[in-house]
């Protein structure tokens, strides 16, 4: 009976022990990335999205944050925008192209066009995720308008 008791407590602690370990962690809700903009009457839809940073330890250790969408629409096979967002720490803004504190390139039929013009803009920055708005013209002409983009965190530290 003494066997009994001492499994029984030894079981209620443990029990109690192990409830003091459990935390309740909000839900982490999963990213559906995306990243869409119009080009002249073509809507550009990405089919992946990556972010990811980029540390080029020129100086001061500046990070440069790095979303690329890239598209599989038969129409316009492997077409792809990338957005650069110069000295990125982790907060929303507003970040010109101009002023090169972004850039911005589209890739269509393995050609080349690199924004002169228009900005990158973070409008929320939560817990796993980055959502904002992008527009710029290239240099030949092409004219990006409506981009939006939500992606996940990239695991980089600011």
């Amino acid at each position: 009976m003494k066997k009994g008791q001492l499994f029984g407590i030894i079981l209620v602690s443990c029990i109690a022990l192990l409830s003091g370990c459990i935390k309740t962690l909000p839900y982490v809700t999963t990213i559906n990335p995306s990243l869409t903009a119009s080009i002249g009457t073509y809507n550009f839809t990405s089919e992946t999205v990556v972010p990811y940073t980029l540390d080029t330890q020129i100086h001061d250790s500046i990070t440069t944050l790095i979303i690329t969408g890239n598209t599989n629409d038969q129409t316009a096979h492997k077409d792809k925008i990338e957005l650069r967002i110069t000295k990125y720490k982790g907060v929303t803004g507003t970040w010109g192209i101009v002023r090169n504190e972004a850039k911005a390139y589209y890739l269509h039929s393995n050609m080349r066009s690199d924004a002169t013009n228009g900005i990158v803009s973070i409008t929320r920055v939560t817990a796993n995720s980055l959502v904002g708005y992008f527009n710029f013209t290239t240099s030949d002409g092409i004219v990006v308008t409506n981009g939006n983009f939500t992606v996940g965190l990239p695991n980089a530290p600011y």
